[in-house]
């Protein structure tokens, strides 16, 4: 009688598993369940059935491994400080998603050139310190730390509209457009969160009007 007790808890909790929204809180009702479930294969009539013991026993060690990702997942170890207020501007992602947002970029030191007006750019920047300066028909604007540089041509796919440089003591982020691309299309989280954030900063700069008179750059 104890063992049909065990067995159908078990079953039980694997039902009240699928109840949970919440991926970690699921999985330890489903390792629950299969524990209850491998213990009565375990110990019915003083013969294990060791065919469904092995099966219950591969998926508690399938979502113990999930569960594990899952954490690493939710907490923001590894975000290096200097990267920190990239990811505190992309207050939606987690710090998983982050970490594979900026996973393979790298960083560019000023004083460089970025982009060139006219050309199609292969990188889009993010300005981590200091300051870059943009230059169109003999104006010029200098841009402060935490704004994206080339946005314009990543969202339409076009051509870069001014030319930019990092003024000496900036630091930039640098994503490839192809391979940022094909990560946005296979994570449409970050997708949504890096196009949100890429339109609030082109509005921000279009507010800015058009760029002020000054001598010829």
């Amino acid at each position: 009688m104890t063992l049909e007790i065990l067995f159908h808890i078990g079953n039980a909790l694997a039902l009240i598993a699928f109840l949970f929204r919440d991926q970690i809180y699921l999985r330890i009702a489903t390792i629950v369940s299969m524990a209850l479930q491998a213990l009565y294969y375990l110990l019915i009539l003083n013969t294990p059935q060791f065919d469904p013991l092995v099966w219950k026993v591969l998926t508690i060690m399938l979502n113990l491994g999930m569960i594990a990702l899952i954490i690493r997942d939710r907490f923001g170890y590894g975000i290096d400080s200097h990267i920190r207020p990239l990811f505190n501007a992309i207050r939606v992602l987690t710090p998983g998603q982050f970490r594979r947002l900026v996973k393979g970029t790298h960083r560019i030191e000023g004083p460089v050139p970025i982009l060139k007006r006219g050309e199609k750019p292969a990188e889009l920047f993010y300005l981590l310190s200091g300051e870059a300066e943009v230059s169109k028909d003999g104006r010029r604007l200098v841009v402060q730390a935490g704004t994206f540089l080339g946005e314009i041509a990543f969202l339409s796919g076009g051509t870069a509209t001014a030319d930019v440089a990092l003024m000496a003591g900036a630091s930039a982020l640098s994503w490839q457009v192809v391979g940022l691309k094909a990560l946005m299309a296979r994570e449409s989280d970050i997708d949504i969160a890096l196009r949100g954030l890429l339109n609030h900063d082109l509005a921000a700069k279009t507010a800015q009007s058009h760029l002020p008179v000054s001598e010829p750059a």
